[in-house]
């Protein structure tokens, strides 16, 4: 009898021992899509011998990281000096016209300076990146907290394009000073502007997978608030962590905030979390100040403007997808949404576009299957009321919805039935419209929080 329990106790440890590993491996924890940059969206003046700093925000959390940085779109080669990453110092982000809280995760230039690392590159601090280029950094320790805001600061050298590799529709607020800046250094910061440069992935090791979305406005962040990180991915990633993201002692917040919040005006008593005089709580080791890790990385590959088939703004899908899907690491399921830029400017009758549509998310979606990636397609959202709005669009919009939800009916994300009004299924409702095109926050909110069950299943 002592045999057979203890027998059992041997199974019991082995079982529980096998579901506590896993097989770590790099993911993306944080992606963006690379864009050739126009000049309307350089900075004013030359970044050679300047540096700039770009705040993220990762999705999952780890304990080594690499970072890919492009120079994809670009025809000359770009000198990087050095770089290094930090954790952000974050402030408050209200509502413009309410005054509510968004967010106490807003990006600021400043950072934690003593919880600061260098890259290096083949054990180098400064790399050239050849045009046409991506290159991606050594390995090296640094703690990633899940949801948190991370700032690398790039400066670079002598030589840069006159076009770079950016990503126009950051949403966040890239720093540029004059020169040269160190962890420890004050960055005196002498332009602002709303774009990422040269950044395109930070990898952790993780047992975690990656969901990756593929494009447009809406889901790059249209219609969100500049700085709260409040694009619809981001409201998934929160989602999978299955804890609402605020300001309610579950971030790097001040002491005297409180740990639970009965209502929204509880949430902060300072609007200034820095003037704490303290880093993120746990030193960033271990548990995240009550954040619980997503179960997926989440890459949002939007690009505003963009096409599926010709035309918009960059490359359109059907060129690009391929790169993009392998610039990112560990994705094991792809989201499709992306055709309203296609049906708003097209000039085809509507079955010839959804049939064309149609044959583009096949295309995708072969190639995703063939990489062992779960492919989800999402309906197209309405836009009645906006310019983008026909009786044929409408046609068009209806057509390729429908197919979709045959084609993609086990992994259908239903935007359209989601967003739209009841009463007028043509359009958005009220309450989550932006320009009748685009979502505003509360329905990227929806959206996001509704993805995020699906993807579970």
């Amino acid at each position: 009898m002592r045999k057979i329990i203890l027998s059992i106790l041997i199974m019991v440890s082995a079982m529980a021992g096998a579901q506590t590993t896993c097989n770590m491996g790099w993911t993306t924890t944080w992606g963006t899509s690379p864009e050739f940059t126009g000049q309307g969206d350089m900075p004013k003046s030359t970044l050679a011998g300047k540096t700039i700093r770009e705040v993220i925000r990762p999705s999952i959390g780890g304990d080594t990281i690499r970072l890919r940085l492009s120079n994809f779109h670009s025809t000359e080669p770009v000198e990087i000096k050095q770089i290094y990453i930090a954790w952000s110092v974050d402030t408050v982000v209200k509502d413009a016209k309410t005054g509510r809280i968004i967010t106490d995760n807003g990006s600021t230039p400043y950072i934690y300076k003593d919880h600061a690392a260098f890259l290096t590159f083949a054990g180098q601090l400064h790399v050239t990146i050849a045009a046409g280029a991506n290159v991606t950094s050594d390995a090296i320790p640094f703690r990633v907290r899940p949801m948190r805001n991370l700032a690398i600061t790039i400066t670079y050298g002598g030589m840069v394009p006159e076009h770079a590799t950016s990503h126009r529709g950051s949403r966040t607020t890239t720093y540029i000073a004059a020169e040269e800046a160190g962890p420890g250094d004050s960055l005196v910061v002498v332009e602002k502007t709303d774009h990422w440069y040269n950044i395109l992935s930070l990898d952790v090791r993780s047992c975690r997978q990656a969901v990756a979305v593929l494009g447009n406005s809406i889901t790059d962040g249209r219609g969100t608030t500049t700085n709260a990180q409040n694009r619809w991915t981001d409201m998934m990633a929160t989602a999978l962590a299955g804890k609402q993201g605020n300001c309610c002692g579950n971030h790097n917040v001040c002491e005297n905030r409180p740990r639970h919040c009965a209502d929204e005006t509880a949430k902060c008593t300072s609007d200034q979390p820095a003037e704490c005089g303290k880093g993120p709580k746990n030193g960033g080791i271990g548990p995240t100040d009550g954040v619980i890790e997503p179960e997926y990385g989440v890459i949002n590959l939007g690009i505003g403007g963009n096409c599926v088939l010709e035309g918009g703004i960059s490359d359109p899908l059907l060129k690009r997808y391929r790169d993009e899907m392998a610039f990112h690491s560990g994705i094991k399921k792809l989201i499709i949404f992306e055709g309203t830029n296609d049906i708003g400017t097209s000039k085809l009758s509507p079955d010839s576009l959804a049939e064309r549509l149609a044959d583009a998310y096949r295309q995708i979606t072969d190639y995703a299957r063939a990489k062992g990636i779960k492919v989800y397609v999402a309906t197209i959202t309405p836009t009645k009321g906006n310019a983008w709005f026909s009786k044929d669009h409408e046609k068009a919009r209806q057509r390729i919805n429908s197919w979709i939800r045959k084609t993609y009916r086990n992994t259908l994300i239903d935007f359209d039935k989601l967003v739209r009004d009841p009463k007028d299924p043509e359009k958005l409702r009220d309450e989550y419209s932006e320009d009748w095109l685009h979502l505003n926050a509360e329905g990227y909110r929806v959206m996001g929080e509704y993805v995020a069950g699906i993807i579970r299943r």
